[in-house]
């Protein structure tokens, strides 16, 4: 079918990035098996059923560090 108009590249919708927690071999989600927040940084463990695979991701600096250096700075 051909449409009487052209549409302009505004209106198409660009593919989402990868998802963190998508298994990076098979892509099927993965489980959160742990979260730390020891080391000032966000760090969480996943675990593909599938594949019986564990990736660490590390979602950047911890909320607890942020406050924490934000006060010791006043």
């Amino acid at each position: 079918m051909k449409w009487p108009f052209s549409l302009p590249g505004v209106f198409w919708r660009k593919p989402a990035p990868p998802s963190p927690t998508q298994c990076s071999v098979c892509g099927r989600d993965m489980e959160l098996v742990e979260r730390t927040t020891m080391t000032g940084n966000d760090m969480r463990t996943y675990r593909c059923e599938h594949c019986k695979r564990e990736e660490i991701v590390n979602f950047g600096t911890a909320l607890w560090k942020v406050l924490s250096d934000a006060r010791d700075k006043e």
